[in-house]
């Protein structure tokens, strides 16, 4: 085969042998012009393809405030490694309650395939638009959402946690950490799932030690750290020394006050132990963004919509402290030396208890549990 260039060359020889034999030396200039002007159309600028668009899964995500270094920068996370590793399409919406239907709209609009909200507040207008887009794939962190004959809808991934189960086991590291046999819980909001976290830590810490005397508040946000700080010193006042905050960024506040008081913390959702080093004992993960990293991949390589119900527990190592979790342990190395001793002794205890729980000897209640 002879290309573009070779043929130009051709035609160009034989135009100067022709215009040598007749005299025309200003005419072979012209030529050689033309031509070197047709071997340019041939280059790399002009005729290089345009790049072809990533062929990934197309996914939205619907968020909230991010920045609580707890739950909603964890959904992120997972999206974020999804993106890195699975090639998908991805988008992210940073949003205030009252836009997030308009958010799962606009990502409709935009042809993404799978879109993906975040919490138990999001799940009727997750299911509206689940219902009416049945080729697209929803999942929702928190929630369980049925048709109203109760069936599961088949395009959507329902990604819920064993809260409770989590709870019990830091509230039994903190049962048996108390130094004055008092300790406290602080919620955001009011609702059946920070409940959950509440009655797992109480029923965790009386397993320790039955004689534990229990302080709770509620702040009624997740995004009001002065609240999270006010509740905590309260409970501090009355005698408590380790507080278990449940509620995004709210329980920033609870840590500050703990840290400023002398007394201790447990973080939740993320990994939190590295907010205030030495004050933090642990923290109960609860891996938001192993499912939705996973909610994703599933999606992915399914090709298709699908209906599913993933649950994490004790027994996935979907939820507990840290030291059971990812294995890390900063009080170990931050906090005084007294408890610090107790770590190793005590994270093996907690794996104890936590067998217990996976094989039923202990049953934690579930305040959401239906019957």
């Amino acid at each position: 085969m002879i290309t573009n260039k070779k043929k130009s060359s051709l035609i160009l020889l034989s135009l100067m042998l022709i215009l040598s034999a007749c005299g025309g030396s200003d005419a072979t200039e012209e030529v050689v012009e033309v031509v070197a002007e047709e071997e340019s159309l041939d280059s790399p600028a002009t005729t290089a393809a345009p790049a072809a668009e990533p062929d990934g899964l197309k996914v939205g995500i619907v968020l909230g405030a991010l920045g609580d270094l707890s739950f909603m920068d964890s959904a992120k996370r997972g999206y974020d490694k999804a993106v890195a590793d699975l090639g998908i399409q991805g988008d992210y919406v940073e949003t205030e309650p009252s836009e997030r239907a308009a958010a799962i709209q606009n990502f409709l609009a935009d042809g993404k395939e799978m879109i993906i909200t975040v919490g138990f507040s999001e799940a009727e207008i997750t299911k509206e638009a689940a219902i009416a887009n049945p080729d697209v794939q929803f999942a929702i962190v928190d929630m369980v959402i049925t048709a109203d004959n109760g069936d599961l809808l088949p395009n959507v991934s329902n990604l819920i946690f064993k809260e409770h189960e989590g709870s019990f086991e830091v509230g039994y590291i903190a049962g048996k950490l108390s130094k004055t046999g008092h300790v406290a819980f602080m919620g955001g909001m009011d609702v059946p799932i920070i409940r959950k976290f509440q009655t797992g830590w109480e029923e965790g810490a009386k397993y320790a030690n039955p004689d534990i005397k229990l302080c709770d508040g509620y702040a009624g946000s997740w995004g009001d750290p002065a609240k999270g700080k006010e509740i905590a010193l309260s409970c501090f006042e009355q005698g408590a020394d380790i507080i278990f905050a449940a509620g995004g960024s709210t329980g920033n506040g609870a840590y500050e006050a703990a840290a400023e008081t002398g007394n201790f913390a447990i973080g939740v959702d993320s990994n939190q132990d590295f907010m205030q080093p030495g004050t933090m004992i642990t923290s109960m993960m609860k891996n938001v963004d192993f499912a939705v990293y996973s909610a994703i991949k599933d999606r992915s390589d399914a090709g298709m919509v699908i209906s599913t119900i993933a649950s994490y527990g004790s027994a996935e190592n979907g939820v507990g402290p840290t030291w059971l979790v990812d294995g890390s342990s900063l009080f170990a190395d931050e906090g005084p030396a007294d408890m610090a001793a107790q770590v190793a002794a005590l994270t093996e205890e907690v794996k104890e208890v936590r067998a217990k729980i996976v094989s039923g000897e202990i049953v934690v209640t579930d305040v959401t549990a239906g019957g």
